[in-house]
């Protein structure tokens, strides 16, 4: 399936509200209305006695029956999540939680006309932070939830919304945009930064060039604007210690401040009005988007930071890297200038605050909340897009690199590299660290001290993968063990490989492919010493702003 003449749908399960769409072709895509009132639903649980209830149904419980942005117990790696209860909190099975507002999805999509069956090509979204185990963990709960997943099925979420933007160029404006594409995604949950290059077109070309995320978003705003209620309370001398269920209040500020949040987006006063029903007569207040915007600027600073990390990150996958005290040296008037386009996505990208603070980073670059659809819609839509993954590149493998040997007569494997391990962190890069990649040496290179085995690709299914290796196809690289065994992954697609006879292979990847099964695509190495190999596509060496081969 897939493909411009093919059918798509896509699932974004999101820590606030959830979506499905597809599309066909090259038609418009879909959203499909899953909400009683809104495209959206939200992925909100609640328990009423021992019930539980899905989206608006529990969003009108009682607050403190009510669990919220239970997505990021995934990216907390959090087996239960709190229900706080009239009597006191207790704690509730996370994944029992997750798979219920999932299968909420495939009933609502069934219900819209839209079934998630398996003869369309079937995307989930996943923030771009998540290692290999979480996106396995959530690839199981779907599974369990009755979506049609495998394992090529997850794409990181602000991918999926640049992949949005620039088929909604073409098919809306006929527009080819060409350069490197920096996509701010805040949601719900985390915040996700991805900078890719791009060519437009009816085949869109993209290339992922790093993809950085942090666990502080739009839950993270909401905490501190109820800090800032609680604080207007204590002023107005409200008795606090007169309140018989603290846990009620707490659950109520914080409704409140999710709903000041939104409605500030669009006004610059929001009253807040609680109900004194469990918690006694409680003042009027009235927040401004002045204590927004306050409230909102230590979380923004940081962002502005992980900004300049990805960009400094993109710089790494260049050929020929900089000394670490060029990279040190690289301003935000340099970095600014890497960027052609931003594109704003996610729910919290409606905030005023958000556009004028990420826009005045790029003054010279195109800035855009527009991917034909509403900014928290843009993942989404980019799950459901039929053409942009046919020529998608990663900036990390999405397989596992495994040690294999035989002892004692049985085969054995140990991974080397687990499939969307991290290969550095975004405070090596700011710090100006320019030699980054993954490594495994000595003692921590699995295997035995003697004899030969192989380094084999593998899918995180298990399935094994082929490779070529300077043309040659093959289902491994042979390895010489030893005490001073060393395995590292470079940013610029580097691989070193060092064998216990002290013998240095070196290899390259000019691009980390989406691999879909063993005879859909294979891991195409080449010697690093050969000569300067030809660009994958003809369209990489007519860009100024292209890496250099070496």
């Amino acid at each position: 399936m897939g493909g411009t003449h093919g059918h798509a749908v896509g699932v974004d399960f999101g820590t606030s509200t959830s979506l499905v769409a597809t599309r066909a072709g090259r038609r418009p895509v879909e959203i499909a209305p899953l909400g009683r009132t809104t495209r959206s639903f939200p992925s909100v649980a609640g328990y009423r006695g021992e019930t539980l209830l899905i989206g608006e149904d529990a969003d009108a419980l009682p607050s403190d029956q009510v669990i919220r942005s239970v997505k990021r117990a995934i990216t907390e790696n959090a087996e239960t999540v709190a229900l706080p209860g009239p009597d006191g909190p207790r704690a509730v099975p996370a994944d029992e939680v997750i798979i219920a507002v999932m299968a909420e999805i495939g009933e609502r999509a069934a219900r819209a006309g839209e079934p998630l069956t398996s003869d369309r090509e079937f995307r989930l979204g996943c923030p771009a932070m998540w290692d290999g185990p979480q996106r396995q963990r959530l690839l199981g709960l779907a599974a369990k939830a009755g979506l049609p997943v495998e394992d090529s099925a997850l794409v990181d979420e602000p991918i999926a919304a640049g992949i949005a933007w620039v088929t909604h160029r073409f098919l809306a404006y006929g527009e080819r945009p060409e350069g490197r594409l920096l996509v701010f995604d805040m949601g719900g949950g985390t915040l996700d930064i991805a900078v890719l290059d791009i060519v437009g077109g009816a085949h869109p070309e993209v290339s992922v060039l790093t993809a950085l995320g942090t666990a502080y978003a739009g839950d993270m705003l909401d905490h501190a604007i109820a800090r800032d209620l609680f604080e207007d309370l204590g002023g107005r001398d409200f008795d606090f210690e007169a309140v018989s269920h603290p846990e009620l209040l707490r659950a109520l500020v914080l409704r409140a401040a999710r709903d000041a949040k939104v409605n500030l987006s669009r006004l610059p006063e929001h009253r807040v009005v609680l109900p004194s029903r469990g918690i006694g007569r409680v003042p009027v207040l009235t927040y401004t988007r002045e204590q927004l915007e306050d409230a909102f600027r230590p979380q923004m600073d940081a962002a502005e930071q992980l900004v300049w990390a990805a960009l400094r990150a993109a710089r790494l996958t260049e050929r020929g890297n900089r000394s670490p005290s060029e990279l040190r040296a690289l301003g935000p008037a340099q970095l600014s200038r890497d960027i052609d386009y931003v594109l704003l996505a996610g729910g919290m990208s409606r905030i005023p605050y958000v556009e004028r603070r990420i826009g005045a980073l790029f003054p010279n670059a195109q800035v855009f909340d527009n991917a034909g659809v509403e900014p928290d819609e843009a993942i989404v839509a980019g799950l459901a897009d039929t053409a942009g993954y046919e020529r998608l590149n990663l900036h990390r493998p999405g397989f596992d690199f495994v040690v294999e040997w035989e002892e004692n007569g049985q085969l054995r494997q140990e991974t080397l590299y687990a499939a969307y391990t991290p290969f550095y962190e975004p405070w090596q890069v700011l710090s100006g660290q320019s030699d980054l990649g993954y490594a495994r040496h000595g003692r921590d290179f699995p295997g035995p001290q003697q004899g030969t085995g192989r380094l084999r690709v593998r899918a995180t299914t298990g399935e094994p993968l082929g490779l070529t290796f300077d043309g040659q196809t093959m289902d491994g690289v042979s390895l010489t063990f030893g005490r001073d065994m060393g395995f590292k992954l470079y940013c610029d697609g580097r691989i070193l490989i060092r064998h216990g006879s002290g013998k240095r292979v070196h290899m390259r990847v000019d691009r980390w492919p989406v691999i879909r099964g063993r005879d859909h695509a294979q891991l195409v190495l080449r010697s690093a010493e050969e000569a300067i190999p030809t660009p994958p596509t003809p369209w990489y060496m007519e860009k100024e702003w292209a890496p250099p081969i070496r």
